[in-house]
């Protein structure tokens, strides 16, 4: 019990003695598992490294958004969620620094430690297979979009050519109609013109005739 109560009182000590942020500073990552490092401050960017919980980085930039730039131990930079990371250190680390030197102890601290990061391990995998779906059933609703436009064009089209052979139609037949109309004039006038030349050769045979009684 006693050293559960100075444990608290050094830990309230290290809050109150922790100062402001500064441009760079140390910068733990949460009692989280592992975390991304990406090449933007994106979920869809590239990833660039993985840190796990314990692990010091350097912050180099917050970026107003959620995100913070960071360096890790490796040396390398990119962006990462601000919400994982916290200026402290994490409990575990804490605990097992000032621990005392006893193996027993601080063999099952290590074993926890180690079956903590493994099921934190699961858990991210989990979350990725998790991004992964989400991604593809956002491709497979733009590629259903994509096919029920395609279907509302073609049935467009259709009834598109649908109205133009109506209206074909409709003009073969009207032209039809003008020929046929056409030919009859030419049928009429030319029955008219075989009936003029018949009267006329009538009549002209007729006073013929008459002129040959005369003589």
């Amino acid at each position: 019990m006693k050293a559960t109560r100075t444990l608290c009182l050094i830990w309230l000590g290290l809050l109150v003695l922790a100062g402001p942020a500064m441009a760079q500073q140390a910068m733990y990552v949460s009692d989280r598992m592992q975390i991304t490092v990406r090449t933007d401050p994106s979920n869809d960017a590239r990833v660039l490294a993985m840190v796990s919980s314990g692990e010091q980085v350097t912050m180099l930039e917050d970026n107003g958004e959620g995100w913070a730039r960071v360096q890790t131990p490796a040396g390398k930079e990119g962006w990462v969620l601000k919400r994982h990371l916290m200026e402290e250190k994490p409990a575990a680390l804490r605990l097992k620094e000032m621990a005392p030197q006893d193996k027993t102890v601080g063999q099952r601290l290590e074993d926890l430690q180690r079956e903590l990061t493994a099921a934190k391990k699961a858990l991210a995998q989990a979350e990725g297979r998790s991004q992964d779906s989400e991604t593809s059933l956002t491709r497979l609703q733009r590629d259903c979009a994509e096919v029920i436009k395609l279907r509302e064009e073609h049935a467009k089209l259709q009834e598109e050519c649908q109205q133009k052979a109506v209206s074909l139609e409709e003009l073969t037949t009207e032209n039809e109609s003008l020929r046929f109309g056409t030919n009859i004039k030419w049928f009429l006038a030319g029955g008219g013109v075989l009936l003029l030349g018949w009267i006329l050769g009538a009549a002209f045979s007729r006073r013929k005739r008459r002129w040959s009684n005369l003589d």
